[in-house]
């Protein structure tokens, strides 16, 4: 049977691939490292089975058979490696196990944050750069965000957050934390100090709307005078009114309001806070530079063609009546 470790050990046939395969790789690698793979290979070869030769890509099923992965599941997204970049990995990989730090930075991460390692496997193989931080700047790391309570499903989404310096990420949810909000993100790390500013500014005009209100629903609710069970039965026919921002909605009720809308209106016909008021704003004032005086908020709230083609209709109909 033919597994991601095999390899052919063939006595005429040994002296000859291991002369192949350093000619291939001489030029990324230095003596020493030569002599510490040999070492390596001949200590583990007899651990893995004699296929066909053809059948594999031997020169890589060596080098990853030498990474310390614990079965073919974990180590098959690293077949489709280059050398080059799994000889990088082989040789942090052979560092942090001489120094004690780990056997593979996949089982290390995966301890962390609580994730299988063979989901992790395949990010891992897509985000190389995670072999090649040291050791320390990658505990560092973790260790900063998951200290200040960074979910692990939060980091596993967004692992190029790891390259960032300790000191950084430190720096950046401290002064996010301080100003007091709780959900913290990779991405607060990542992101200009424009959009991070942008987002402190939007969270501490929502947490001046909401008060004591402890979700958006609730604030909704308090604003049309309806119960929470009515807002979750809206939600649940709209769910795009879950995820709508406090500061859009308060906003959006305002101006309804301002432009004569009754409260019992907006909660029998809430499809509207989901569209755009600038586009809301627009139709309303092309309705009633018709002359129409009563508008219907659905109206407002339908789609490009759907409300063009109610608003030719009613144009033409108002035209015929002044004809006539």
């Amino acid at each position: 049977m033919t597994t991601l470790f095999s390899v052919i050990i063939r006595p005429r046939t040994y002296n000859l691939y291991k002369f192949i395969y350093f000619y291939k790789v001489k030029k990324s690698i230095s003596t020493n490292f030569q002599i510490n793979w040999n070492k390596d290979f001949e200590k583990n070869k007899n651990k893995y089975e004699v296929v066909n030769y053809s059948e594999l890509d031997s020169s890589k099923t060596k080098l990853i058979s030498l990474l310390n992965f614990e079965c073919k599941e974990d180590a098959a997204p690293f077949s489709k490696l280059s050398h080059r970049t799994l000889l990088q990995i082989y040789k942090h990989t052979k560092d942090d196990e001489r120094k004690g730090y780990c056997k593979n930075r996949l089982y290390y991460i995966s301890s962390r944050l609580n994730c299988p390692p063979k989901q992790l496997a395949e990010m891992l193989a897509k985000r190389t750069f995670l072999y090649n931080l040291s050791f320390e700047w990658l505990e560092n790391s973790l260790n900063v965000l998951l200290e200040f309570g960074v979910s692990p499903d939060r980091i596993l989404r967004d692992l190029w957050v790891l390259k960032y310096h300790h000191k950084t990420i430190n720096e950046r949810l401290l002064r996010v934390k301080n100003l007091g909000i709780e959900n913290l993100y990779p991405w607060m790390v990542r992101c200009t100090e424009n959009i991070l500013d942008r987002y402190i500014e939007i969270s501490q005009q929502t947490k001046n709307i909401l008060g004591e209100d402890k979700s958006t629903q609730i604030y909704l609710a308090k604003r049309l005078n309806i119960s929470p069970k009515e807002v979750d039965e809206i939600c649940v026919k709209i769910p795009s009114l879950k995820t709508i921002r406090v500061t859009k909605l308060k906003s959006f009720l305002d101006f309804l309001i301002s432009e004569g809308f009754s409260l019992e209106d907006i909660a029998r016909k809430p499809r509207v806070l989901t569209a755009s008021q600038n586009t809301v704003k627009q139709r309303l004032d092309q309705l009633r530079d018709l002359g129409l005086k009563s508008v219907n908020l659905n109206i407002l709230s339908r789609g490009k063609k759907d409300f063009k083609k109610y608003y030719a209709s009613l144009q033409s109909v108002l035209q015929n009546k002044q004809i006539n």
